[in-house]
């Protein structure tokens, strides 16, 4: 069962660890107004990024279906696998 194995992410705790790593552009946005956004969000949306790819790509969960989509060593084609 997932909630018994502390290795199992769900998909709503992915896009939970999403939300709440664009909170400090966010936040910045709010404060400082969208002309003066700095770079300090840079590394979140870099972890983000990578998180959301990660998502798709291996863990099949996106809106399109359970699919995998692996690059195929590293040459740039993309295979799906279901």
């Amino acid at each position: 069962i997932p909630m018994d194995d502390p290795t199992l992410i769900s998909r709503q705790q992915l896009f939970a660890r999403i939300v709440g790593g664009l909170g400090g552009r966010a936040a910045e946005e709010i404060i400082f107004g969208d002309s003066e956004v700095t770079t300090g969000a840079a590394g979140d949306l870099q972890q983000i990024t990578g998180l959301a790819k990660q998502m798709v790509v291996t863990f099949g969960m996106s809106d399109i279906g359970p699919w995998s989509l692996m690059d195929a060593a590293q040459s740039g084609d993309v295979i799906m696998r279901m």
